[in-house]
């Protein structure tokens, strides 16, 4: 049977089934519709049993459809992996896709860009942001390359690799977290959380500890970034729980103060990838990268 199988029918076979139709797949894949039947009805000759039942609008999978559907997958997966490591036998090169939150990019990404481009200038990188949530699920569904998250997701086909460790604090501006410290947290009971949204880890948790002392009815004001969120602390607008070496320099020049009165919410930033599925040639280097870069900076730390 394996001599017989081919690349081209394994991607039609595939496109039909995402479509659940022969018209729609011909016109993802460029084709005439009698080539998207061609390329069917020659799987199915291999296989020996039909894999798609016709239907008044559309096709669906037969019984055996569905049992050949995931080593399609794996076929075209393997392929896909040779090309990236014969394309990269020298220099690797090609795209990589790589998210992770704001808050950890804007203060840590930049120290190692500027290497990661020196030594391999033929990768782009393709940087986007998101909430863990977002992120796991995109890795999940191969829709990304790499992840990086401030917990592990405890997912059994997720591998999650350990960068670097950090804290989630209570910050403010001084005057405001003077009363904190010195009142309690009733003084201050109509102040306004300030976070990135329901969609972020960090301001669940937020609301998890104003629940626990008793502020149920909080307001909170929503940002899409840290520095939009540090400006409006900085001004005494509220209070928010951020990563430790997201507000760093802002702690150490004065202009936000931490509430010491409350433990940090322990965070381990990790790199996440899907298990089971060889990385191309760039996105390992990039892993490679990441893991080498925070390894050093560990150590520097430590030391």
């Amino acid at each position: 049977m394996l001599d017989q199988l081919d690349g081209r029918s394994m991607k039609t076979f595939i496109t039909v089934m995402e479509e659940k139709s022969f018209s729609k797949a011909a016109l993802k894949l460029g084709y005439v519709q009698s080539t998207v039947t061609m390329h069917i009805h020659q799987l199915e000759q291999t296989m020996g049993q039909p894999l798609f039942r016709r239907l008044p609008r559309g096709v669906e999978l037969t019984a055996a459809g569905r049992e050949v559907a995931p080593y399609a997958y794996r076929y075209l997966q393997l392929g896909e992996s040779l090309q990236d490591k014969l394309s990269g036998l020298h220099e690797p090169k090609g795209v990589v896709r790589l998210r992770a939150l704001e808050s950890f990019c804007v203060p840590l990404l930049p120290r190692l860009l500027p290497s990661f481009f020196e030594q391999y200038p033929q990768i782009q990188l393709q940087l986007e942001n998101g909430f863990q949530r977002d992120i796991t699920q995109d890795v999940s569904a191969y829709r990304i390359d790499l992840g990086i998250v401030p917990r592990d997701p405890e997912i059994r086909h997720i591998t999650f690799i350990p960068l670097i460790r950090d804290e989630l604090i209570w910050v403010g501006a001084p005057a405001l977290v003077q009363r904190i410290e010195l009142e309690g947290w009733e003084s201050v009971a109509n102040t306004q959380v300030i976070g990135f949204g329901g969609r972020c880890i960090y301001q669940t948790m937020a609301s998890q500890f104003m629940a626990d002392k008793g502020q149920r009815l909080f307001s909170g004001l929503e940002f899409e970034s840290s520095a939009m969120i540090k400006q409006t602390l900085m001004v005494g607008m509220g209070l928010s729980l951020m990563p430790l070496t997201a507000v760093a320099e802002e702690l150490q020049a004065g202009k936000l103060m931490r509430v010491t009165r409350e433990q940090g919410i322990p965070l381990e930033h990790g790199l996440i990838y899907r298990s089971g599925k060889e990385l191309s040639p760039p996105a390992q280097a990039c892993k490679e990268h990441l893991v080498s870069f925070f390894f050093g900076l560990n150590e520097r730390v430590s030391g």
